[in-house]
């Protein structure tokens, strides 16, 4: 029988890269602060363990005219 487990938190960023959240030394992407990803299967290559990765993109800043 085939079991999947989900466990879902906040991935730590450092210096740009997502950080294992299994380890905490694996480092599985690099980011800039426009990307977004949805259900991004990486895998460690630390600890081996696969996470799906999910990054939402800022909302833009609004600039405020006067006429």
């Amino acid at each position: 029988m085939l079991q999947h487990t989900s466990n879902c938190g906040k991935l730590i960023v450092r210096d740009g890269w997502v950080i294992c959240p299994v380890c905490g030394k694996g480092k599985l992407l690099l980011t800039r602060p426009d990307t977004a990803v949805r259900n991004l299967p990486r895998k460690c290559k630390r600890c081996g363990q696969e996470t799906l990765v999910n990054i939402e993109a800022p909302e833009p800043a609004s600039i405020v005219t006067s006429a």
